[in-house]
């Protein structure tokens, strides 16, 4: 009978992780200020853009490249852009979380382009898959 409770206490402990760690992930970064995710693409090309002003130029150029693909809805140019940047070994946790707000805010965007029939969306949105690894 003593070994129920330890169990039971167990089970009272998963389920409260389980509960509580997707409201702990949905909070803003206390480490980050500025890593709320965006609401829109266009916040999420400004987000980009912010936390890449301070980047070396080239890296500067690309996180814009794929801002301003972002803004004129070039999905395919914004995934690509956002991959080389990704990719790049040099930066901040602001940055790399910047990255992968505005990865996030994309896929919302993909998913209502293509729901809306959107070939252009569909392809990007496989290129993503398919670079990403499956993710």
């Amino acid at each position: 009978m003593n070994t129920i409770r330890p169990l039971k206490a167990l089970v009272v402990l998963a389920l409260a992780a389980a509960l509580l760690l997707p409201e702990l992930g949905c909070r803003k970064s206390s480490l980050e200020p500025g890593s709320k995710a965006p609401r829109s693409i266009k916040e999420a090309a400004a987000q980009l853009e912010a936390a890449f002003a301070g980047a070396d130029a080239e890296t500067k150029a690309q996180a814009g490249e794929a801002a301003a693909a972002l803004r004129q809805s070039q999905y395919e140019k914004a995934v690509m852009s956002l991959q080389l940047v990704r990719a790049r070994q040099n930066g901040t946790l602001e940055q790399g979380l910047a990255v992968q707000n505005t990865l996030v805010t994309l896929q919302a965007e993909l998913a209502e382009a293509i729901e809306a029939g959107n070939a252009d969306a569909k392809r990007a949105f496989q290129l993503l898959k398919d670079t990403s690894g499956g993710r």
